[in-house]
């Protein structure tokens, strides 16, 4: 069969032209996958403003996960991304399962066992399994990545240490850095919703819920808030992949009063390139500069 992944484009970008790659080594690289979908962005410390961002598309077939071909071409045709004297390397990863436990009930060599038992089948032979502890609020995400993906990027980068973080984990700091950490908090993929709940400044909910139609999406919100006892005037922020013509933003703003799209992280500095990027669609990657 004909390789599907060649002479792949961002599906958007945006770059700065004062962007040097002799200045890589002063620069920190972080970088976000899914099944889905593959990003990056570049902070240049040198400026201390973030300067390049591109982000990609990755098609699958049928079951088979293309990620993997997809970052290959897109490396060995990229001008610096294989580069290996970046300042530090960030891996953020949307891992297909993940699970919360609490710290006083998690055990390191359980970490296994726990999210087998979330995923409902043995993921042990094609995940490489890590913990990201939540010290704020005393439970550890326990997440997977593909074997092959994260052995291929340990040898991209052979100089550098890759720890790889939860993008739930950054998007919890960054809520948390931002001093947005009350509400409701909606991360929205391609088929997932993520929701978090923060009272008095301590996390309260998080799931993760698959759906197939913006009616379900919807369902899923408002049972969730009924079990919370919240009311549809709870103050709600929306990040990731919702636009403000969407069915799902539609679907949603005749249930909820309250509304908001997620601002760039607020301790980080953007070049004036980025003024028209929408913001709360990469709320996550950039807010990984925060687990540093």
């Amino acid at each position: 069969m004909e390789n599907p992944v060649l002479n792949i484009s961002p599906s958007f970008e945006i770059r700065d032209d004062r962007f040097d790659t002799n200045q890589i080594a002063e620069c920190h690289l972080l970088i976000e996958v899914s099944r889905d979908r593959f990003r990056f962005t570049v902070y240049n410390t040198l400026h201390d403003v973030i300067m390049w961002l591109e982000d990609y598309h990755v098609f699958s077939l049928l079951n088979e996960n293309q990620l993997l071909k997809t970052l290959k071409t897109v490396y060995q045709e990229h001008q610096f991304l294989a580069a290996n004297y970046w300042k530090t390397i960030r891996l953020s990863v949307n891992a297909n399962h993940f699970t919360l436990i609490p710290d006083e009930y998690y055990e390191a060599d359980e970490a296994t066992k726990y999210l087998n038992f979330a995923a409902g089948k043995n993921l042990s032979e094609q995940e490489h399994i890590f913990d990201f502890k939540h010290s704020r609020f005393g439970a550890v995400c326990i997440f997977g990545i593909e074997k092959d993906t994260f052995a291929w990027f340990k040898e991209m980068y052979p100089a550098r240490k890759i720890d790889p973080v939860p993008v739930l984990g950054s998007l919890i700091e960054g809520i948390v850095q931002d001093r947005n950490n009350n509400g409701l908090h909606l991360y929205f993929e391609d088929y997932y919703i993520t929701i978090i709940y923060f009272k008095d400044a301590k996390l309260h909910f998080c799931n993760r819920f698959h759906f197939r139609t913006p009616q379900d999406m919807v369902y899923h919100v408002l049972f969730v808030m009924n079990e919370l006892g919240l009311s549809v005037d709870t103050p709600t922020m929306f990040y990731g992949e919702i636009t403000s013509f969407s069915d799902r933003y539609m679907q949603l703003t005749q249930s909820l009063s309250d509304v908001k799209f997620a601002l760039n992280p607020t301790k980080i500095r953007f070049s004036q390139y980025f003024e028209d990027l929408p913001e709360h669609r990469y709320y996550t990657l950039f807010s990984s500069f925060y687990l540093y």
